[in-house]
């Protein structure tokens, strides 16, 4: 049976990215769109948080359903670089998936330099254990996927939202042993090697037929005048 796969991107709308006419809500909804695809494509069952929805709804949405591995999707501040990945703890079965998904987000980020798997308590304000690690029944994977308060580091994220997407499934493919299916290229249009001419009047006198190309010049058209005999 397929694993199910629970999606929560930040509803974070007063997050802002710097330089960016944007927020963390709609980058990391972006984002977990990116991922649903990919998953979806390699044989897991996922279910995405409406956008905007309360992180308290989700919680209860991915227990109800029975995930078996939530991942809350955020981008970060605080004058960082680099991704982030948070776990309730460093027990084996959380690490089993946390740390595959770190290394791809790692190998995709612009410094190659990060902050590691790390106990939620260890990086927040106050210490304490983030509702989407501590209230989860699936095993959690907290993604910061990078730092949106660096001019440079938010635009990147916006350029690469199906990329950083694509880093989270290529991390849970490789923590469950899966070979990662890549997406089809887009088909190539089929090249035409008929075309279509039109013509417009046949004239008995020159004078005629030059006015009639005159006037479809001056419309945009392009044209030739070519003598036939009859």
């Amino acid at each position: 049976m397929a694993k199910k796969i629970y999606l929560s991107p930040s509803n974070q709308n007063g997050n802002l990215y710097k330089g960016q006419n944007t927020n963390e809500m709609e980058q990391c909804n972006r984002i977990a769109a990116a991922a649903e695809k990919h998953l979806r494509r390699n044989g897991y069952e996922v279910k995405r948080a409406p956008k905007g929805q309360d992180m308290s709804k989700s919680i209860a949405e991915s227990n109800k359903w029975g995930a078996d591995i939530h991942i809350p999707i955020h981008t970060n501040a605080g004058g960082g670089k680099g991704p982030l990945v948070m776990v309730y703890s460093k027990e084996s079965g959380n690490m089993k998936y946390a740390q595959p998904v770190y290394d791809a987000l790692l190998a995709l980020s612009t410094g190659k330099k990060g902050y590691g798997v790390r106990v939620g308590t260890e990086m927040t304000a106050g210490n304490y254990m983030p509702s989407e690690l501590s209230d989860t029944a699936a095993v959690s994977v907290y993604c910061e996927c990078e730092f949106h308060d660096s001019a440079d580091l938010a635009k990147w994220i916006v350029a690469n939202v199906n990329k950083i997407g694509e880093a989270i499934a290529k991390g849970i493919c490789k923590a469950d042993g899966k070979s990662y299916i890549k997406e089809k290229p887009a088909a190539a249009p089929a090249k035409k090697d008929t075309i279509y001419r039109v013509q417009v009047g046949a004239f008995s006198e020159k004078k005629n037929a030059e006015a009639m190309e005159k006037k479809l010049k001056k419309d945009g058209y392009s044209t030739i005048v070519k003598e036939e005999k009859k």
